[in-house]
């Protein structure tokens, strides 16, 4: 019995059919799991990447010819597959090309009927074929309005002791393929086979059926709309495609996570928590691989989440525009909606209590098909709140029913002379000075000051943080709290939030704190806001939509809140900024460059001005140092970075300059640093930036190791960070960063020399961009006693702040008005072994 598989994957094609990056990357990936002793055990497996037609048929029929009858055989092909008027399936090859009027040229494709006339010729009773396809339509004029938009794979190819497994039948989307990562539905066969997590009777063996229905769930919580499905014929349901470990406790955890995911309908209850953590404590997990495998397991209904975001983000500034929604507007959100893989119910629990806010009629009945009526109109009552469900009717009709309540008014607690504890829901998350969330930066001291905080005994509390300050003076966390526990003391204050990545990147979070601490403490020094001393609650919110969208609920219903500064990347920023929104509640960002949040609200401000951030870059690799072929390393999972790789790309593009086309994605988890610089000099790069997202620096510094100082490096503002400088060193020697700060940026301010002598050390411009925002508070609290007078404060034409970046102003959008943009390097100290950043001379 041998096991032979043929992996096919098509990631260029003529200009006829849109690329697909992630094809390539699905074979590499099927490879390494079928050719894994402990997992696949193929004695045989071919890779194809981007092969021309007849290099996919002669594959294909070596596959399956001259074979044994209990051989198993397995087919993959992640690429385009195209249907014709006459409803017939082909796959495309790289040669693949449409005539002028947009018909198929069948003989530069590879025909369904190939495939099953040379399956049905062979010995083999044991045959699997799994399509990852991006399935269109190649019709003749007239003809597309009378395709049903469905393939019928299973009479194409299925057949006797065949199993065909496919990512969708349906020609009505093109779904989201992830840059040069695996495509949505091989990742989750991978995930599958990979973790064992397949083995869905745990009998140690992965089937055909079971792979389906593991990736099929997962494929369903991530993009609804997406609906995979298996063909089996005779026995093919029970093909053993796949050992799966025994006795392995990361995958117990994983069968236990996902057991209280799909009890708790997307998140775990508090009986799942606690029964997770003796499960961790039984199998002797550490901390970090349980919390990976959490991560892991809830990745799809995060993605779901984003996806979700991403609409509403959309249609709220559609409907912004006009209501009810233009022809274009309806069409433009449907094509989103197809995108991103999302069905008719997602989207209408997303734009009915939108719509509510627009007008005042009878309860709504929304046609499915909506985006494509053009008479359809939009009927909903102002004031009904809640959808108790959804009913779907025969007729493709979904009907909403509410029921109605009053709107109570939110209640302002008002603020006591006292330490005493202020609960929120989210305890283990939001801290004022009762809990420690910097948990590695801690002693005694703190300890004992955070308990007396608890308990109300201010005093304490201050004279315990006062000592712990001495010997850890680095600490933001600890001076907050100290702050804190002195206006408790004194009475009269005013409170705001700051939100952090404390539990993905702590670096990054205390480099934003110390921002706002160094602000607190100077206005609380020299006698408050209008003699009212200034408070604030840290929050930390992991980079994380969801938990970052939750804590912005609690400071929007925390009324004693005035304003809020965070959130640090866009992946947390963004959904937060719609809850403030929501809330009337200012948010200024420090550190996030996402465009999205430009206009978003006349409460969501920004104290960098991004426009010239990566023009500066890209004109100084332009005009100084000549490089004329440079490879784009950027990580498409950071919208900031992605935003800053696109701009960089827009400048050298319009200058005639060349970017180098080698796709170098540096979230992918199997990118190869060696193959990305191997090809990159082979094909005459002579300069590299690297974009990463906050969390990957370390992929990028292995991309400047393997460089060797063969390419001139540049990078986002991301890679400002002492980890680059302790951990890339001579890598990094020469690399050049566009920022919107350094420490001898603006001489006349004293905040560097200020924040020298408080923290004992240097800072960067995450740290000076924070306490702008920070100061931009205090300025605008000066004026102002509520948020929503706050906010006109701060779009007032005659309202400005001098910070550490200069001049702070916005614009009606929220955006800074200007700030200067700063070249630096890494330089080697000299006469040491350490490296740091200094400014370019001009």
């Amino acid at each position: 019995m041998a096991k032979v598989a043929l992996l096919i994957g098509v990631s260029e094609y003529e200009p006829d059919l849109t690329p697909l990056p992630a094809a390539a990357k699905d074979v590499e990936a099927m490879q390494r799991v079928l050719q894994h002793p402990e997992i696949g055990g193929f004695d045989e497996v071919k890779v194809l990447v981007n092969p021309q037609r007849h290099e996919m048929e002669e594959a294909i029929e070596i596959l399956f010819d001259n074979r044994q009858t209990d051989d198993l055989l397995l087919l993959f092909f992640s690429g385009h597959g195209i249907k014709d008027e006459n409803g017939k399936l082909y796959f495309a090859a790289r040669n693949t090309r449409k005539n002028d009027k947009g018909v198929l040229v069948k003989a530069t494709t590879v025909p369904a009927s190939f495939v099953h006339d040379v399956m049905s010729n062979s010995y083999s009773n044991r045959e699997v074929v799994i399509l990852d396809c991006c399935f269109s339509g190649a019709f003749a004029e007239g003809m597309a309005a009378k395709d049903d938009g469905f393939v019928d794979v299973k009479n194409q190819l299925g057949g006797e002791g065949r199993a065909v497994l496919t990512s969708s039948t349906s020609t009505q989307f093109s779904f989201e393929q992830q840059g040069a990562d695996t495509s949505t539905y091989t990742s989750y066969i991978i995930e599958g086979l990979e973790t064992g997590a397949a083995d869905r009777d745990e009998d140690g063996w992965i089937s055909v059926d079971e792979l389906h229905e593991y990736a099929a769930k997962k494929v369903q919580e991530s993009t609804p709309a997406m609906k995979p499905e298996i063909y089996p014929v005779k026995g093919g349901f029970k093909i053993k495609l796949a050992q799966a470990p025994s006795n392995d406790p990361r995958l117990t955890y994983i069968r236990e996570v996902d057991y209280w995911v799909e009890g708790g309908n997307g998140e775990i209850s508090i009986a799942g928590r606690a029964a997770l953590d003796a499960l961790q404590e039984t199998l002797k997990l550490s901390p970090e691989d349980a919390a990976g495998i959490e991560t892991q397991v809830l990745a799809p209904i995060e993605n779901k989440k984003i996806k979700l975001q991403r609409y509403e983000l959309a249609f709220r500034n559609e409907i912004e525009q006009g209501f009810p929604l233009s022809d274009q507007a309806s069409a433009d959100l449907k094509r989103l909606q197809q995108l991103l893989g999302l069905r008719n119910e997602d989207i209408a629990l997303i734009e009915v209590p939108i719509i509510a806010e627009q007008q005042s009629t009878p309860p709504v009945v929304v046609n499915s098909q909506y985006h494509q009526n053009n008479n359809f109109k939009y009927y909903v009552g102002a004031c009904i709140i809640g959808i108790i469900g959804i009913l779907v009717g025969g007729s493709g009709t979904v009907i909403y029913f509410f029921k109605t309540r009053e709107i109570s008014q939110p209640v302002v607690q008002p603020i006591v002379n006292s330490c005493t504890k202020e609960t929120y829901t989210l305890s283990d998350r939001i801290s004022l000075g009762e809990e420690i969330l910097l948990k590695q930066d801690t002693n005694p001291d703190k300890e004992a000051g955070v308990k007396a905080f608890l308990e109300g005994k201010c005093q304490i509390a201050i004279d315990k943080l006062n000592l712990y300050r001495k010997a850890n003076r680095p600490d933001p966390e600890a001076l907050i709290y100290l702050n804190n526990a002195k206006a408790r003391q004194q009475g009269e204050r005013l409170k705001i939030a700051v939100s952090v990545p404390i539990g993905t990147n702590s670096n990054v979070a205390k480099e934003m704190l110390r921002g706002v601490a160094q602000a607190q403490d100077e206005v609380n020094s020299s006698g408050g806001i209008n003699r009212k001393v200034l408070e604030v609650a840290i929050a930390n919110d992991d980079n994380n939509s969801s938990e970052a969208q939750n804590i912005a609920k609690q400071f929007s219903n925390d009324q004693t809140i005035l304003a809020v500064v965070g959130h640090n990347a866009s992946e947390a920023a963004v959904p937060a900024a719609f809850e403030y929104k929501s809330g009337k509640l200012v948010m200024l960002s420090p550190t996030s460059f996402d465009q999205r949040l430009s206009g978003l609200s006349n409460y969501i401000f920004r104290t960098v001005n991004t426009n010239n951030l990566a023009k500066s870059l890209s004109d100084y690799k332009i005009k100084i140092t000549a490089k004329t072929n440079i490879v784009i390393c950027v990580d498409p999972e950071s919208p900031d970075n992605k935003w800053f790789a696109d701009e960089f790309t827009k400048v050298i593009e319009q200058a005639n300059y060349k970017i180098n086309p080698i796709s170098c994605n540096l979230s992918d988890s199997t990118l190869d640093p060696n193959a990305i610089i191997s090809q990159a000099i082979g094909s005459g790069a002579d300069g590299l930036l690297l974009a990463p997202y906050i969390n990957r620096i370390d992929k990028a510094l292995e991309m400047a190791r393997v460089s060797k100082g063969r390419l001139q490096l540049f990078s986002s503002p991301t890679m400002y960070t002492q980890q680059t400088l302790a951990e890339g060193k001579a890598d990094v020697n020469g690399m050049v960063l566009a920022v919107p700060w350094y420490p001898q940026a603006i001489l006349k301010h004293p905040f560097a020399q200020d924040a020298q002598k408080l923290w004992g050390g240097p800072v960067n411009w995450r740290t000076a961009t924070t306490y702008d925002a920070t100061k931009v508070i205090i300025a605008g609290l000066q004026n102002s006693n509520n948020r929503e007078e706050l906010q006109k404060t701060l779009h007032s034409p005659g309202f400005s702040v001098e910070g550490a970046t200069g001049k702070i102003q916005f614009s009606q959008s929220g955006d800074r008005i200007n700030n200067d943009i700063f070249l630096i390097k890494v330089q080697q100290r000299l006469g040491t072994d350490k490296y740091e950043f200094v400014p370019l001379q001009p």
